[in-house]
């Protein structure tokens, strides 16, 4: 029974400890409200009622300080006096304001010190405005005495003896100062909004004086048909009376006559809006059903060309087969400043660091004119695609062209006789036709019923990394580590998760837009990550590519302590470096075991809730994303070496947070090995020189049709889709790093542990051991495993800790060397080989 009370003592104390501190925070909102109720309630003849009466004669029910008309009684008569008559008049009813705040974080476990800064600024700017309303009432000004208080009072003399006029100058730009600060603590912030809010106050007023302008304009309309009427009306008057004079006509039918006339010279002014309404009501009902019709992408269906009388019977049948042209709409844009508003409202959350997000206007923006679809071209495409299947006896139903940045891709729907192997034999035929470089045959269409063709259009067009960040799928995703790579041929964004895939494989030829894609998914990250939350492991066997992102260190790359740069570009470092991510993995992995969560997102939101002990070596866990520019140069120098931590960073480190990026230029079997590949289930490939090379990367065929600049294929399991890659310029990531490393970072760089070499002894023991040693000892012969994770749950230590007397346990025999993720073996097995073992290190 004793045992169990023991095991339960830490779970009751913390509760204990929580409910002191919950009772502590309702104790002191409630002593922060009867103050505040003591200091509005004060009334000036309240004290001298009370004064005047000694304590005993309080607790009489006839006492006169019972008269007193505060709402807390005696008690705060003497309170008000103090705070409103002594210090700062009504302006004190601030300090129970920041006690109630104070209570409230207390009852909520918050940590107080979020509230020094604003509790600093707020007692400031009391003493302001007490000065303020105490120069007002030397200046026999219309204010009281008690809304600046004794103090005030004293305080404005001093200021006014020492400057005069001067003083008030001086008061009101303090209390302008700190009402900024309050508010923002941003005074170029401020301004900006004020700026903003002006603007749209100007705005709001155009818009007010267009529509009073547009309602006189109307009016006068109104009246100018008015006087057309009246005066088509005399007209008609004198035209009557001049034939009545000529021939006497009945009155009856004059009037039908007049009346017929008035409504074919002049209908009424409301009548024709009515008109105009209805007409372009009808305009745009008539605008959705052609959207919805055509599955809102706007289609241009070509016009059958006029037939000459030259033309062959075969041509003609193959003109009554019209292709529908489709242009992907592409994505909804977001707002100039939607990004930098979101980003905002992440940064305040983290308060670790004062940090910026990279605003949106950094980066180029794309032309205006759009690149225009080549109607003749696509025309004379599908001529050549009918003919030639027309030839072999391949009956075509119907023809879309879907008309992408780079390629245009020809949906046929073929005859339900027709097989699909048939079309597929005739690849090289239609290849040789149409004379186009990289044009691919998909047999059929992944989820429909239809042959696709992929021709490269004559002219591309080059795809912004702008027009994937500023729109409304990127700003709004709830995505942990977006990428938009770039546009597929419906001109939609491509977007995914880095952290459900887990791992991405790039593979490609030199010029093909390998380093230009690290880069696109390099500058997502950053422009949707704080560095508290993402950090960056950059291998660079090159040692060019990934160079630009050295200013960015102290946010966001994470390094070895000893390291002299902080990107990898030398193959030895690139295995200590990979080695110390693994040993990363393996300690996240026994930090997820204590705190008993499944992945790093789950952990995060324990750690920031309070639940998990800082001391025991819990720590913030942000994702690591690890960039290989070139795996074949690391794979040809380091071997099976460099392939081990790859592998086991693929096989493991997806619920922990780590991540790979491994880029490479040669795609064979010797560099993308077995092992590798089956842990990398997304894949990007490339132009490749081969179909070999293509099968490689993505088990297929089809990367070797591509024709280059960013053209590439996704490949993650369920499909392969073709995607024009966003370009992103070396001054775009330029601007993006000197960006953020201007801004103030970390006081030191995200440290990876190091993975040092153990020696079979101890040079002397007792220099630099722990207290703990010997009980740590007895740990670990008494369970007979040799972990980390054993001597934090059984000595309440950290992690640091007990790895530092592990390492003095191997140095002194009692355990084995490290093993990585499995307990080091115990070398001793019973407690009188243990004392042996001590007594010698004693005795050194």
């Amino acid at each position: 029974m004793a045992k169990k009370k023991n095991l339960n003592t830490p779970k009751t104390a913390e509760a204990t400890a929580t409910r002191k501190r919950e009772v502590a925070g309702i104790m002191l909102i409630a002593v922060a409200i009867l103050l505040g109720l003591s200091i509005i309630s004060y009334n000036t003849g309240d004290y001298f009622k009370v004064s005047r009466v000694s304590f005993f004669k309080l607790f009489s029910p006839d006492s006169t300080a019972q008269q007193v008309s505060n709402m807390l009684g005696p008690v705060g008569a003497y309170l008000g006096h103090f705070f409103v008559h002594t210090l700062f008049g009504y302006t004190s009813v601030i300090i129970p304001g920041i006690l109630t705040i104070l209570g409230w974080h207390i009852f909520r476990h918050r940590q107080p010190r979020e509230l020094y800064w604003p509790s600093i600024l707020a007692l400031w700017g009391m003493l302001i405005l007490s000065s303020i309303f105490g120069w007002i009432y030397n200046a026999e000004g219309p204010v009281s005495s008690v809304w600046a208080g004794g103090s005030g009072v004293a305080i404005s003399n001093i200021l006014q003896n020492i400057l005069g006029v001067g003083s008030i100058i001086l008061l009101s730009v303090f209390a302008l100062i700190t009402g900024i600060l309050l508010i923002d603590r941003d005074l170029q912030k401020t301004v900006d909004n004020v700026k903003s809010w002006l603007r749209r106050l100007n705005e709001k007023l155009d818009e007010r004086k267009s529509e009073r302008a547009q309602q006189k304009e109307i009016r006068l309309r109104e009246k100018e048909a008015q006087k057309e009427l009246k005066a088509a009306q005399k007209e008609e008057k004198k035209a009557e009376a001049k034939k009545t004079v000529a021939e006497p006509i009945p009155v009856v039918e004059k009037e039908e006559s007049l009346n017929e006339q008035e409504k074919i010279v002049a209908p009424p002014i409301e009548e024709i809006i009515k008109e105009s309404e209805e007409k372009e009501k009808a305009r745009l009902e008539a605008e959705e059903k052609e959207k919805e019709s055509i599955d809102t992408r706007p289609r241009a269906i070509l016009e059958k060309p006029k037939k000459e009388e030259s033309k062959s019977s075969d041509e003609e049948e193959d003109d009554d087969v019209e292709v529908n042209v489709i242009v992907g709409e592409g994505d909804e844009e977001a707002g100039d400043k939607d990004l930098d508003k979101l980003n905002k409202e992440v940064a305040k959350e983290v308060p670790v660091i004062r940090y910026k997000f990279p605003s949106i206007d950094i980066l180029d923006t794309p032309p205006a004119d759009r690149k225009q679809v080549n109607f003749e071209e696509i025309q004379e495409n599908k001529r050549i695609i009918l003919d030639k299947l027309k030839r072999h006896k391949i009956e075509i139903l119907s023809i879309n062209a879907i008309v992408g940045p780079t390629v245009t891709l020809y949906e046929l729907e073929p005859a339900p006789d027709v097989k699909i192997s048939k079309i597929e034999s005739y690849a090289n035929d239609i290849k040789m036709a149409t004379a186009a470089y990289g044009l691919r045959i998909i047999a059929p269409i992944p989820g429909k019923s239809a042959v696709g063709i992929e021709v490269p259009n004559s002219t591309t067009e080059t795809v912004y990394i702008k027009q994937m960040i500023n729109t409304k799928k990127f700003v709004e995703t709830d995505y942990d580590l977006p990428v938009a790579f770039g546009k597929t041929i419906e001109n939609e964004v491509f977007m995914i998760d880095l952290r459900r895939m887990p791992h991405l494989l790039m593979a490609g030829a030199t010029g093909s837009g390998k380093s230009v894609g690290v880069n696109t998914i390099i500058t997502c990250l950053l422009y949707k990550c704080h560095p508290d939350n993402l950090k960056f492991v950059m291998i660079d066997p090159k040692k060019i590519e990934l160079s630009l992102y050295q200013h960015i260190k102290d946010h966001f790359l994470a390094q070895l302590p000893h390291a002299e740069e902080p990107i990898v570009t030398d193959t030895s470092k690139a295995l200590e470096t990979l080695n110390s991510v693994c040993k990363e993995m393996d300690e996240r992995y026994d930090l997820l075991k204590m705190a008993m969560v499944r992945d790093i997102k789950d952990y995060n939101d324990k750690f920031k809730s309070g639940v998990l002990d800082e001391e025991l070596g819990h720590r913030h866990l942000p994702y690591i994303v690890v960039i290989i520019d070139e795996l074949a140069d690391l794979m040809m120098t380091a071997g099976k070496q460099i392939e081990e931590p790859i592998a086991r960073l693929a096989q493991l480190a997806r619920a922990i947070g780590i991540h790979l990026v491994v880029a490479t230029q040669r795609p064979s079997v010797n560099v993308i090995t077995g092992t590798i590949k089956a842990n990398f289930p997304a894949r990007i490939a490339y132009q490749v020189a081969s179909k070999v090379d293509s099968r490689t990367i993505i088990d297929m065929g089809g990367a070797d049709q591509l024709i280059g600049r960013g053209d590439m294929l996704f490949h993650n399991g369920a499909g392969t889709v073709r995607i024009q890659n966003a370009f992103v310029s070396t001054p775009e990531v330029e601007r993006i790093t000197s960006f953020i490393g201007a801004q103030a970072g970390f006081d030191k760089p995200f440290f990876l542990p190091v993975v040092e070499e153990e020696v079979a002894g101890m040079d002397n023991p007792l220099d630099d051991i722990d207290e703990l040693f010997e009980s740590a000892a007895k740990v670990v012969i008494l369970h007979q495993q040799g972990s980390v994770s054993l001597l934090q749950r059984k000595l309440k230590i950290g992690y640091n800790r007990a790895g530092r007397i592990i390492d003095q346990l191997f140095g002194a025999g009692i355990v084995g060397p490290y093993q990585g993720s499995t307990a080091r073996d115990v070398l001793v097995s019973t407690e009188e080989e243990l004392e042996d073992i001590l007594d010698d290190i004693r005795n050194q």
